[in-house]
């Protein structure tokens, strides 16, 4: 019994293994106001969170995270990604307190046999609490270390 239960589960981590890119990505995304350090994991081939930590160009700094959907397209490596989620921080001054919601749609490449992520996404954003102000164009290129 012993043996099918191993049998059973060595299979079940093989298809997994198989099933997405990656389990973990760390690099930076640049270009728009979320640029910054970036850190993803996906919890499978469709699902997965990202979180970015990005200090403004005045000041402050800001934490994201967000619930991505993958969607593979074109070829293997190819995952269009679309979500959404939240951000915290300061802006400007340290004391000029932000909140907000961010949403998320984007395409990204998993070089085969290389370690490397590149994706290309548009990231719009809405504060919240402090100042009501839209960011509509944070669009951002990552380059992520995969593991």
């Amino acid at each position: 019994m012993k043996k099918i239960f191993l049998l059973v589960a060595m299979a079940f981590a093989i298809n997994t293994g198989f099933a997405q890119d990656y389990n973990w990505a760390v690099g930076v995304r640049g270009g728009g106001v979320a640029s910054g350090i970036a850190v993803k994991h996906k919890m499978n081939a469709s699902t997965g969170i990202e979180g970015i930590l990005s200090i403004p160009y005045d000041n402050g700094f800001m934490v994201t995270g967000l619930y991505e959907k993958y969607i593979p397209v074109i070829t293997d490596g190819f995952n269009m990604y679309y979500g959404g989620g939240a951000h915290v921080g300061t802006w400007g001054h340290v004391d000029n307190f932000r909140l907000g919601i961010d949403a998320v749609v984007g395409l990204e490449y998993k070089i085969p046999e290389v370690p490397i992520a590149f994706s290309l996404d548009y990231k719009p954003a809405l504060d919240i609490v402090s100042d009501t102000e839209f960011h509509f164009a944070d669009f951002g290129l990552s380059v992520k270390f995969v593991f």
